[in-house]
């Protein structure tokens, strides 16, 4: 008799836990190919009407892919969640932001550091526990992120970011400057970052250094230079 009662109640937890996320068309067309295939790999993806011509190959082949990245439909789910949090108050927004943290920590606790996703399913992760309020846990990921993976500049621009939000500018700039120095001179992104926030703290001639070094490694987006030619200094 106990056997059976282990037995239901571990059929019960599975159901409880049972993947049943839905996504609208404006959501799934928001997704990258790569969430795409993840959510492909699910049951309720391939039930749903966006793959109703996959072969059992394809079939299988997308299952392999988010398996191998520690069940990504979920981390993908909650990139969802936390899109319709942002767009929702009160109850809905918190309801949203729950489910948003529970889908992508799903992925969290079961990606390997070597997958090409791990940065960004972490840096997600703290987004999610940030916005909902756990501000220290959400640093705590950030931090543990950058010990694992020293020379990616994701998560020390994700850090940084984070920390000027919380009007810490100086520790976001200490934050970007302890990256190792061959990622410094081969990242565009930290270095644009290092610029940016140089300028708003005053640095100018640190802050047209940086952008020099961003935009000599093809950095795209060009606000910083026109902030500061701006004020005077054409890069």
């Amino acid at each position: 008799m106990v056997r059976w009662i282990i037995l239901l109640f571990f059929f019960a937890s599975c159901h409880v836990a049972a993947f049943e996320f839905s996504v609208t068309e404006s959501e799934f067309n928001s997704w990258d190919k790569r969430c795409k295939t993840a959510y492909a790999g699910s049951i309720v993806g391939r039930n749903s009407r966006f793959f109703r011509d996959m072969t059992p190959q394809q079939s299988a082949e997308a299952r392999k892919f988010g398996e191998a990245a520690g069940g990504a439909w979920h981390y993908c789910a909650g990139l969802i969640l936390l899109q319709r949090a942002a767009s929702t108050i009160g109850n809905e927004r918190n309801s949203n932001l729950q489910s948003a943290l529970l889908e992508i920590r799903f992925t969290y606790n079961k990606i390997k550091p070597e997958h090409p996703w791990y940065a960004e399913v972490h840096i997600d992760y703290a987004k999610a526990l940030i916005t909902s309020g756990d501000k220290r846990d959400g640093f705590a990921v950030l931090n543990r992120l950058i010990q694992t993976l020293p020379d990616n500049s994701l998560p020390y621009t994700a850090l940084a970011f984070y920390l000027r939000r919380e009007n810490k500018l100086e520790q976001a700039i200490e934050c970007l400057q302890s990256a190792p120095e061959l990622l410094k001179n081969d990242s565009a992104e930290l270095n644009y970052f290092l610029g940016w926030y140089s300028m708003e703290a005053g640095n100018i001639g640190g802050a047209v250094d940086y952008a020099k070094r961003a935009y000599a490694l093809n950095y795209p987006v060009q606000a910083l230079r026109q902030r500061l030619a701006q004020q005077g200094h054409n890069l």
